[in-house]
């Protein structure tokens, strides 16, 4: 279960279904005010008119007001539904509306206009494609790398937290393509602890 703060954005779940341990009260000390400061607002307007979707605002992310206030985002691609469905990760379930081309070239124009020298794309699990996503994931590397290429401090160097497109060679090449700078992906545990943390399709294949 989620809850959703008054402007818009998702917040963290309520309960965890997989986890044998109750949830404790936070102590006060960790507890702070989101401060939503004009570059917060401006983040924002970006995103919203821009379309795209940010791991910030669909992961329920408590640092969103920190972050876009610093002018630090992860971009979200793909949309915001996933074909996956795991406990750790606060992401909705469901079918994906069909794959939008023109998503790269925007994100590119976003990484421009927000002037990052560091962007971080990650995106939901992609299993109605044919190629989970791989094209998707390369293109808009491409993009940031081409748009940001007159950049006065250097092009905009990218880092992908990417799924395991099933572990299929053919598709990584795909993303390698790109050359990102850095490419990461998680792995919640080992594979003889996740089935009380990830469903089987949550792998660690790669």
């Amino acid at each position: 279960m989620s809850a959703v703060a008054p402007d818009g954005r998702k917040m963290l779940r309520l309960e965890v279904r997989n986890s044998q341990t109750p949830i404790e009260r936070k102590p006060e000390w960790i507890k702070t005010r989101a401060k939503m400061g004009p570059e917060y607002s401006k983040m924002q307007a970006l995103v919203k008119s821009e379309g795209l979707h940010t791991v910030c605002q669909e992961a329920g992310c408590p640092n969103i007001y920190e972050c876009w206030e610093d002018r630090e985002a992860t971009f979200l691609i793909g949309g915001d539904q996933c074909t996956r469905r795991c406990d750790f990760c606060q992401i909705d379930t469901g079918k994906p509306e069909a794959l939008d081309r023109d998503e790269p070239r925007r994100v590119g124009e976003s990484v421009v206009t927000m002037d990052l020298n560091y962007a971080t794309i990650t995106g939901v699990a992609r299993d109605d494609l044919e190629d989970g996503g791989a094209w998707l994931y390369a293109e808009t590397v491409r993009q940031i790398h081409a748009q940001t290429a007159g950049r006065a401090d250097g092009r905009t160097k990218v880092e992908l937290l990417a799924p395991d497109f099933n572990a299929v060679p053919e598709q990584l090449a795909e993303v390698f393509s790109s050359r990102p700078e850095v490419f990461a992906h998680n792995v919640e545990t080992v594979p003889g602890s996740s089935s009380g943390s990830a469903p089987a399709s949550a792998t660690s294949a790669l």
